[in-house]
């Protein structure tokens, strides 16, 4: 298998293997409620971020555009969002196990 395969089917997986979690959030989403809803928001955005960045990664894009930083703007944002999320879900957590 040549290297230009293997990239090419490992991003075929990544963006399948996101696809998935984006769908699985939506439905986590759409069963939760209060602060672990505001949490799931927030890692369902950061898939998406990090799906948008991955199929961004697939075209050619001219250097002098603007869009040659939409790949890592939206891995920037994926790791924001999800640490959002992860920091909404310690807080509920830590308030479930009564501490402050």
């Amino acid at each position: 298998m040549s290297s230009m395969t293997f990239e090419i089917a490992t991003r075929i997986l990544v963006l399948l293997f996101s696809a998935l979690a984006i769908i699985f959030a939506f439905g986590v989403v759409w069963r939760v409620e209060k602060k672990l809803d505001i949490a799931f928001k927030l890692f369902l955005a950061a898939i998406i971020a990090f799906f948008a960045g991955e199929f961004s990664g697939l075209f050619y894009i001219p250097k002098t555009s603007f869009l040659i930083y939409a790949e890592p703007a939206a891995k920037i944002l994926f790791a924001l969002l999800f640490l959002a999320g992860m920091a909404q879900m310690r807080s509920m957590i830590r308030r479930i196990d009564g501490e402050k």
